[in-house]
């Protein structure tokens, strides 16, 4: 296409007027300083595929979003052509309360799904940052989960089928709408997490849980890291079996701040919380709070929110997958550099919130080598893009895997067109 306006002419006859989003709208999907010249708002997966179908033959590049929430996320893209918004393909396809399954759009926001099931007492664990506007298309395809993985799973676990449209315009689908659900490959596990590069997800089954009876959570705070680590993982390993136990510092407390997470019957949580209460008290913990109702509600929100980035020209988030005995150690140290931190001690997971400085690449590709050297990873989630043109966001790759990963991008996305450039060594 010689002009934007020319490509969005084009484009509205495959979609409709309605399936344009207006040009002083545009800006709202700029991705690390790259304004797309057109965002697309498909109302079908066969509009999806006559998108697909148009950009591989004019060249264009095609980057999948939801609600906007992970643009700013991976490597910078190589160019940004068409962003196809899946905010109008939105529905709930088929819900089975006695099943505890659900099919749904790709585009529906996670808390309209969350209000809906709630009417039957169930709910989808999955709660992962930008909660209120996040859709089940971003966090399936970014494996996005939350703090609720220490008990539900992650995305991985929880999705049961898939359809994607691939950049040729197939359709295919994988998984089904059952849980016991074990003939052929697992396909599903191909696409969760994947991106946006693979495929264009329309559609997804998802396992539910009902929503407990009681919860409720305990908060202490300690004099140092390694006690309150030490008393986290006491109890991630006891037989109280909690929700979460994450590890908070930042600017507001005074020190180390452990919060456990207990849902179930009424009396189970009143053991589970007397039991941890024990652990952290015999560890040393200061003030031991019970929290419940609307004032767990609250901090369980703001746990939640805790990797959003509210000012993405200078808030750097970063997260960090270790061994959960090796957390504490490597927090005393990062700390050092003014960071605020959330540890998922039952999940191994660290987030880290920092501020663009002069000087945070070199810090950053100093923390990457200490947590490689460990076994571990550090991915950036979310930075300004003068900080991902100095060190990859991903991080290293072991080239088998990395061969591995270019050769099915080449299977399934021969022409390159799906997120070019944003995932994993810049595939």
């Amino acid at each position: 296409m010689s002009n934007a306006a020319a490509l969005r002419d084009e484009l509205q006859r495959i979609v409709g007027e309605s399936g344009i989003l207006p040009d002083a709208q545009i800006a709202n999907y700029t991705i690390d300083g790259l304004t797309p010249k057109a965002v697309v708002l498909p109302a079908s997966v066969w509009e999806i595929q006559d998108v697909l179908r148009f950009a591989a033959a004019q060249h264009l590049s095609v980057i999948p979003a939801g609600s906007g929430s992970k643009l700013q996320s991976g490597n910078s893209p190589e160019k940004v052509d068409i962003v196809l918004a899946m905010t109008h393909i939105n529905e709930v396809v088929e819900y089975e309360p006695a099943d505890l399954t659900v099919t749904v759009e790709a585009g529906i926001q996670l808390t309209a799904l969350q209000e809906k099931l709630a009417d039957n007492g169930q709910f989808l664990p999955l709660n992962p940052p930008y909660a209120s506007r996040c859709t089940l298309g971003g966090i399936v395809a970014a494996n996005a989960s939350g703090y609720l993985r220490l008990r539900y799973g992650t995305a991985r676990n929880l999705v049961l089928g898939l359809r994607v449209v691939h950049a040729s315009g197939t359709v295919v689908k994988s998984g089904g709408k059952v849980v016991k659900n074990v003939a052929g490959y697992d396909v599903n596990k191909l696409y969760i997490g994947s991106f946006g590069t693979l495929g264009i997800l329309t559609e997804m089954t998802l396992k539910l849980s009902p929503i407990p009876a009681r919860q409720a959570l305990l908060t202490a705070q300690f004099q140092d890291m390694q006690a309150a680590a030490k008393t986290g993982l006491s109890i991630v390993g006891s037989q109280t079996l909690p929700d979460f136990v994450n590890l908070l510092v930042n600017s507001e407390h005074a020190g180390p701040t452990l919060v456990a997470g207990f849902g179930g019957d009424a009396e189970t949580v009143t053991w589970q919380l007397e039991q941890a209460r024990r652990i952290m008290e015999l560890n040393g913990a200061i003030g031991v709070k019970e929290v419940e109702g609307e004032s767990f509600q609250k901090l369980n929100d703001a746990i939640r929110a805790f990797a959003e980035s509210e000012n993405e020209s200078r808030t750097v988030i970063v997260q960090v997958n270790l061994k959960r005995t090796d957390i504490a150690e490597f927090a005393e140290n990062v700390l050092t550099n003014n960071a605020e931190m959330l540890a998922l001690l039952g999940s191994g997971v660290l987030y880290l919130k920092m501020e663009q400085v002069e000087g945070l690449a070199e810090t950053l590709a100093t923390l990457r080598e200490r947590v490689v050297a460990a076994h571990g990873s550090l991915i950036i989630e979310s930075a300004p893009p003068e900080l991902k043109q100095q060190l990859d966001v991903w991080g290293p790759v072991a080239p088998r895997a990395r061969n591995l990963m270019q050769q099915l991008k080449a299977r399934f996305d021969e022409r390159n067109l799906l997120n070019p450039g944003r995932f994993v060594s810049g595939i």
